[in-house]
């Protein structure tokens, strides 16, 4: 069985196409465990058929994603390798939406619509004692204005806040500081995975974030660790976000790792 890894600004899924058995919450953290599998954020499990490639992603704690920004934009680039397509349709657990790979080589993929409210927040719990702005933009995301999010106490806030009982579903935490008009830096805590280097998802809640409370305008960059994204934010929240995507190895399984898969259901 072969299984390629990418990464998005230094957020790291493996690809499985059609896998032969489930990707069962056993396997995916098997599978992204850094000593006995590949090592990654989470499992993207992609169907392709004609012009969609439809993706679910499975975090690296065994859990389901509705939709990772950085996951689809890797899920299209590997389809249009794979499909000789430049345009393609995509399908994720928060909708469909449209992808395009752009002349630079980025990816381009029309997300749908962000809210600010929705049942993944339940405003009649307590209160988590900080400030903060609710976006779901499918997957569910607490937005924190600080000074400094690179001096920001992330290891400890995004924990207590992703299970906090104001979100059912827990959530993402992006700590953000407005750079100028069209700028902002973000650190993220990922729902059942932890810090990572950047986040689409939580890139666009943090644009999003950004313009609703008149501190930027579309379109916003999101300046990461692991590198940039552009989010275009329309007047509906519709949502664009475009940034790269890298293959950085395919790679055959031993027969060990796939009999300790196979035990692993």
């Amino acid at each position: 069985m072969q299984i390629a890894k990418w990464q998005a600004l230094g957020n790291h899924f493996l690809v499985c196409e059609d896998p032969p058995w489930p990707i069962t919450p056993a396997r995916a953290r098997l599978l992204c465990d850094f000593a006995l599998g590949l090592g990654a954020d989470g499992v993207l499990e992609l169907t392709l058929a004609g012009d969609e490639v439809a993706v679910v992603v499975h975090n690296r704690d065994g859990s389901i994603a509705e939709i990772s920004g950085n996951g689809t934009r890797i899920a299209v680039a590997h389809a249009a390798e794979r499909l000789g397509r430049r345009e393609l349709r995509v399908r994720t657990g928060a909708g469909s939406g449209e992808a395009s790979v752009l002349d630079d080589g980025r990816i381009s993929v029309r997300l749908g619509r962000a809210a600010l409210e929705g049942p993944q927040e339940d405003r009649s719990a307590a209160d988590p004692g900080v400030d903060y702005r609710f976006v779901t933009v499918g997957n569910p995301h607490a937005v924190l204005t600080v000074a400094d999010p690179e001096s920001f106490a992330l290891s400890d806030e995004g924990p207590r806040l992703e299970t906090h009982p104001r979100f059912p579903e827990r959530t993402n935490v992006e700590a953000i500081a407005v750079v100028d008009d069209h700028r902002v830096r973000m650190r993220v805590w990922e729902r059942g995975v932890g810090e990572t280097q950047a986040c689409g998802s939580g890139a666009c809640a943090s644009a999003v974030a950004a313009i609703v409370d008149g501190a930027c305008a579309s379109p916003v960059t999101v300046d990461m660790p692991g590198g940039s994204v552009e989010v275009g934010v329309d007047d509906a929240l519709g949502l664009t976000l475009t940034g790269t995507a890298q293959r950085v190895y395919v790679a055959e399984l031993d027969e060990a790792l796939l009999a300790r898969l196979e035990r692993a259901a």
